[in-house]
Order: structure tokens, then sequence, then C-alpha cells
């Protein structure tokens, strides 16, 4: 280790030295002349000589020139070939959504176009792109509602073509991105076929190059000799001549060796092959002036040094790469990078994190500044937002409270305003869509009397951020590992699938019950006594999520008993006119009722569903769908003239953490989150036939999905309605129909709050000896506006 160290620093040396890339334009500006078409030639050439020295910011403006002449002179050919270019642009800035959008209009033009190689190269970037956002096969259980392109056809239809008009080189782009996706559904022995098709058939040394490292990030076992295969990789690299393509490809696989390795600080070796191959990628790129390329690569150098304990090196490389990203702009790049460097410095200056909080807020701004391209970023990486933007807030919030006895009201406010992007973010991420509307709540405006508490799962403790009434912002925090909070609810909600609940099960129950309770509401408990707080709201965290707040104990009481409960998926992601009660519309309730009692597509029969409904209709007036008439299309009828202020649907559903797995039961067929968004959007886009209450009151969270409560909050963003009252778990039929009678009767004849009388009604239940289990009260969880 210490010959490796000498070695190292004598490198770092010699690149922290040596000067930057260039960060003017390398190459000239085009001067227009007196014949458009050739100066149309000359900006396209341009803009392709840009992209492959890495400059894509500069290359889309040539391209976006090119495409107006291209325009003016009704160049089809010529406007779409600019278009395809403009999209490789977009793709290479981060910006996925826009290369889609720009893609899907090419597609539409190219149809009826004669097959090409033209054709080919849109229909294959319009594949690649699907790739980088994760649309791969409707089929799968990546797929996206409401998208009806997806990778997988798209590329198979320019395969058909290239093999037509025997375009060869292109069938073999084709299939290594057909392995790609592929090997992102996790269809392994599909993947491996396409890559080796590839890696046997093509001339392009680079694309059997690119085709080996898949094959070996599919199955390593396939190289026994590490540093064998890496030196033959090496050979066939070495001798193809620099380019943007060249250099991603090094850095790539020293990122997937070193990912694979995680010991591979341990092997001097393989250390220097790997800081070789990453500062043959830096001397590449100042070599064509690829300035992203340099960036990235001499950041991932960076990243090495850190592994290896040379932190100061690592720091320096790291700061180096980011004034290179952050000069073209490059936020895909930057964020990385300063995500990076607060890792550094929070290990390099442990006595102060000033410099490393920094940090970490520049990563987060960089990350709100890619909102709408989060999914596409870092396609080759496999991009999972666990792995690579929930982190980032979490370690930035863990920094802000790391002094339990001395945290600042700005840090703490800070760290709750943080918890409530990322709750942004995840929902973002779940829905697969950028920039949903946010809020500035005011709670005094809304509910004095109402306490919001973010329990936040940190590694080492539960951080607890109270909003309560009359006071300013409190912190809380309990010792105790991530892990051990994730055994503790998962035992709990084990505790739920059996109803049966005689004196030594309810005992266990409530041992493990007030466990969570000692977490979550212990802290703060004496606090919230003095304040009077009726109402807890909770924005919760990870497996807290699917526990039903209801049902924690505190050693004599369910907090049920004690409290009006509801959850947010976040203040800010509601509009604060949303939590305001809304008297008239309380005392001229009218319902549209829907809802399946007999076996249907596989699922069982409902008994209680009829008498649910009757009860309801008999007590508010409304229209009813039941069975056969609960089809989609007299839904949707119903729903475009119904002026109805609650929308109450006794039928089959789950929420899960895929969009397209949940769904609501219909007569016909299932209506997914989309679906079910498009029918009910429209109605809550107009104040005046806004959705005040949606009630789902046979649903389920997916079995096994630790996030599949994202499903409900996303049902709760996406349908716009005030409130929705759903169920976290497969309820009894009998049990239901019993709480939903007397959550009716709470909320129209007694003409109580939404989240009192979903208190009340679950007290019924909890009172009662035959359903006194939580298995049959509990699952029930208000989302949204509690009054």
């Amino acid at each position: 280790m210490h010959h490796l160290k000498i070695f190292t620093t004598l490198l770092i040396s010699l690149l922290i030295t040596s000067p930057l890339s260039a960060i003017e334009p390398p190459l000239t500006t085009v001067l227009l002349d007196q014949n458009p078409p050739k100066s149309a030639r000359k900006l396209t050439e341009l803009g392709a000589e840009y992209l492959a020295t890495g400059n894509p910011t500069l290359a889309l403006e040539n391209w976006n020139k090119a495409h107006n002449i291209y325009n003016t002179l009704n160049d089809k050919e010529g406007m779409i070939g600019t278009q395809i270019n403009q999209a490789q642009a977009f793709q290479s800035l981060g910006f996925y959504r826009q290369a889609l959008s720009i893609l899907q209009s090419v597609k539409t033009k190219l149809q009826v176009e004669p097959n090409s190689s033209l054709k080919v190269r849109g229909l294959l970037g319009l594949g690649n792109t699907l790739i980088s956002l994760r649309l791969l096969d409707p089929k799968s259980k990546n797929a996206t509602p409401g998208i009806d392109l997806n990778a997988k056809e798209i590329l198979n239809q320019a395969l058909k073509i290239a093999i037509e008009i025997d375009d060869l080189s292109s069938v073999d782009h084709i299939n290594l991105s057909l392995g790609n996706t592929f090997q992102l559904l996790n269809v392994k022995p599909a993947a491996i076929a396409k890559y080796q098709a590839v890696r046997d058939a093509t001339t392009s040394s680079l694309l059997k190059v690119q085709a080996q490292i898949n094959l070996h990030r599919l199955d390593s076992s396939r190289n026994p000799n590490l540093l064998a295969f890496i030196s033959n990789i090496r050979k066939d690299l070495d001798s193809i001549d620099p380019s943007h393509h060249t250099i991603h490809t090094y850095v790539n696989l020293a990122r997937i060796i070193q990912k694979d390795r995680s010991d591979s600080f341990k092997d001097r070796e393989l250390l220097i092959q790997l800081s070789s191959l990453l500062t043959t990628a830096i001397g590449q790129a100042r070599t064509i002036k690829d300035i992203r390329g340099e960036a990235q690569a001499i950041g991932s150098l960076g990243s090495l040094y850190q592994l290896t304990g040379q932190k100061k090196e690592a720091e320096k490389l790291t700061k180096q790469a980011l004034i290179i990203a952050e000069s073209l702009p490059a936020p895909d790049i930057a964020y990385r990078l300063q995500w990076q460097l607060g890792k550094i410095l929070t290990i390099t200056h442990p006595e102060n994190y000033t410099d490393a909080i920094a940090a970490y807020s520049q990563a987060v701004n960089h990350l709100k500044s890619l909102r709408n391209d989060l999914n596409g970023s870092d396609a080759d990486l496999q991009f999972s937002f666990r792995d690579s933007i929930e982190p980032v807030y979490r370690e930035l919030v863990n920094l802000l409270l790391k002094d339990n006895d001395n945290i600042s009201a700005k840090n703490l406010s800070i760290a709750r305003d943080l918890i409530e992007s990322l709750q942004v973010a995840e929902l973002e991420n779940f829905l697969r869509q950028g920039c949903l509307d946010t809020y500035k709540v005011e709670l005094t405006k809304i509910d004095r009397s109402a306490t919001i508490i973010y329990p936040i799962i940190l590694p080492d403790r539960v951080a607890i951020i109270a909003s309560i009434p009359g006071q300013t912002l409190r912190y809380y925090s309990q010792s105790i590992p991530e892990a051990n909070v994730t055994k503790i609810a998962e035992e709990l909600r084990d505790r739920l699938d059996n109803p049966e609940f005689d004196s030594q099960s309810e005992q266990d129950f409530q041992i493990h019950s007030k466990q969570i309770y000692d977490l979550v509401i212990a802290p703060l408990a004496i606090d919230l006594k003095h304040s009077k707080s009726k109402t807890l709201v909770f924005v919760l965290d990870g497996v807290l999520r699917n526990i039903p707040m209801s049902m924690l104990y505190d050693g004599n009481n369910y907090l049920v008993e004690k409290y009006n409960l509801a959850l947010t998926p976040g203040l800010t992601l509601v509009p604060p006119h949303n939590y305001l009660a809304d008297d008239d519309n309380r005392r001229q309730y009218q319902a549209l009722l829907g809802g399946i009692s007999e076996e249907r597509q596989g699922f069982r029969s409902l008994d209680g569903v009829q008498r649910e409904l009757d009860f309801i209709s008999n007590l508010i007036p409304s229209q009813k769908l039941l069975n056969a008439e609960f089809n989609r299309s007299q839904f949707s009828a119903k729903l475009a003239v119904d002026r109805s202020s609650i929308v109450h649907l006794a039928t089959h559903g789950e929420f899960s953490s895929n969009p397209e797995q949940t769904f609501i039961l219909t007569w016909d067929n299932r209506l997914d989150l989309s679906q079910l968004d498009r029918l009910l959007q429209t109605r809550n886009s107009q104040p005046d036939r806004a959705i005040d209450l949606l009630v789902l009151s046979a649903c389920e969270t997916a079995n096994g999905d630790r996030r599949a409560t994202l499903g409900l909050a996303g049902v709760a963003i996406r349908t716009r309605t005030k409130s929705t009252i759903a169920s976290l778990w497969k309820v009894n039929d009998k049990a239901t129909q019993l709480l939903m009678t007397n959550l009716y009767q709470n909320l129209v004849t007694k003409k109580l709050g939404k989240a009192e009388s979903l208190k009340l009604a679950q007290q019924s239940l909890l009172n009662n000896p035959q359903y006194h289990s939580p298995y049959y009260w509990a699952p029930f969880v208000l989302v949204g506006n509690w009054q």
C-alpha cells in the first residue's frame, strides 16, 4: 500500500498542476453565407463535432440554427435529421424528457416516410431515450401508465427495418440497445444473447468492447481473472481513436469494476489498473477537449482516491472536476460531484460540518434543476432513486441534525423543508412526472389545534421534527440503528395478519406497538399534552409508512383513542385551500357510489358492499353503480356530469410502488393510477365540482412491497381530491361495512370533520368485542384534508 500511495500521490500531483481544459468553444462559429443549404450542412457538421468533443450545449445551438434553415427550405429530411441530433444533445445534457418530446414528433413524421437509414437512426435514438427514461416494455413491472411508447417495441421496429435495408452497422447498435433493455428488464438470457451477437458480429472495436463490458456486468464470473479482462479491454480501447464514446467507456469500466469489487482498495494491482483507466480517460478528454468527459473522469478518480483513504487528494480532484462541470453547466454531473465532496468533507472536517453542508446543499439545488429528468440521468449506472437521490437528502438532514443538543432553529427549519422536498422528489419519481406543484403552507392559518410530525429514520437514530401549535419547531431523537427500526416495524406489521385476538396475542401486539410509540410519540408526548393538540398529522418516512399511527399503544390506550389522525405526503404538496374546512360543502354532501359485491376477475366476493352502499345512499343523496353497472364507461360518464362532493368506491384495489400496479377494480377492467387520474382530475380542476372526499373501502397495499404506500400517496396527489380514506391491508367485509356506516353518520348527521369522524368510527369497532383487534379497525387511514 505504501508503494501505491507514492504512485497515486505522484499521479494526482501531475493532474492538479496540469492546466484545465479550455472552457472556451474549441471550434469556430459558422458564418452563414448566401447558400442556405451549404450553411445548414456546415452547422450540422459543426454540431456533430461539438457533441463528439463533449460540448452538447454548443452542438444544440448549431443544430437549432440548422433546423431553422431546413424549415425555411422545407427540407423534410434535413429537419428530421437535425431533430434527431437535437434529441442527442438534450440526452447528453441529461434532459431526457425534452429529448423524448422531440423524438415522439420525429416518430410521427417517420411513420409516413419510406424505410431508410434515417428512419432507423430516428427510431434508434428514440429507443435509447426511452431506455434512459426506463420506458422499457408495457408488459413489465417497469411500465409507465399513460405513455404508449416503449424501448423494446421501438428498437425491434428499428431492427426489422435495418435488416430489411441491409444496414449492418445499425443492426449492431440496435442489438446493443436491446441488450441494455433486456438487462434493465432483468431478462438475463435475452440480454446475454444480444450482447454476444454484437460481440461476435460487429466490425466496430468500440461496440465489441461495450458488449464485452456489458456481458461482464451481467455475469462477472465469466471473467475469473479480472486483471486479464481489464488488460484485454484496454488493448482494444487503446487502439481506437479518442472520442467522447471511448472516454465514457474508460470511465464506465472503472466504475463498474469499482462497484463490483467493493474490496478493490485492498488490491494494489487492481487499483493501479483502475487509476490508469481513469487517467487515460482524462488525457483523451483533454486532447479532444471533451469537457464533460474530463469532469466525469477526474471526479471518478477522486472517488477512487476517497476509497483508498487519500482524502486530501480526493478532495482536490473532486473540486477540480466541479469547476469544470459547473462551467458548462452540467447539473447531472455537478450534483454527484457535490455529493461526493460533501462525503469527503464530512470525513476530513468532522469538527465542523459547515463546508460539507454547503456541498450537500449545492447537490440538492442541482437535483432540483433536474426535476424533470431524474428518471433518465446516468442510465449506464442503472439510475435508481433510492441509490442516487434519496441518500443526498438524508445525508444532508443527518448533518443538519448532527448536534442533538445544539441544533439551530435555522438548521431545523432547513431539515424540515428538505424532508418535504424529498417527499416531492420521491413522488415525482414514483409518478414519473417532473415538477409537481408545491405550495408554502402556514399551518396556523389552517388549523391551530393540529400538530405536524415528521419522523425521520436516520442510520443511527429516529429524528423527529414537530410543528406544535404555539411553539417554534421542536426536535427530538431516539438513538436506534435503522436496521432495528425496520425489524420492529415489520414484526409489528406481521402481527396484523391474524384477526384472532385473545389476551395473549393482544398483549404481544401491544408490546410491539408500544415500541413504535416510544420511538415516534413518546419523546414529544408531554409537549403534545401541554399544547392541547386535537389532531396529529404525520409525514411518515420509510417503513413507518406501512404502520397505521392509530394503533400505536402508550401502555394504556391506542393513539386513536386520544387524537384525530391524518397523513399527508407533505404539506407542500397540497394547496393550502385544500386543507381548509368547507362547511357549506359539508352541509350539502352528495355521493357517487360504485362497488362490486360479486366475485370478479379472480377477486373474491365482497358480501357487505351492497349493504354498505345502500346505507350511504339512504343517508346522502346518491347515485349508485353496483356490479355490472360499475364499469369503466358508465363510471366515466357519471363523473363527467356528476357534481357529488364524495366518491365512494367499495371494490378491490391495490396500492403499489409501481404506478401501473396501483389500481381499482371495475366490473370490466382495472383502472390504474393514470386512468383514475384522468377520470377524476377533470372534475377536480373545476373548483365548484372538486371532489371533497374519495373513499376506497376495500383496497390494500401490495404484499411485501415496502414502498407500496407511495401508491396511496400517488392517488391522493394525482387525483387532486381534498381527502382520501383507504385501507392498508385486506379488510373484513362486515367490519368495513360497520366502520363506513359509522363514518358517514359522524360526517353527515353530526357534521364532524373527516379525521374526527374516522376516529370515532374506528373507536366504535375497537369497543366492539367482536372487532376489538386492530386488524379490523386500524387499516383505515385518512390522507390530505383532515377537517
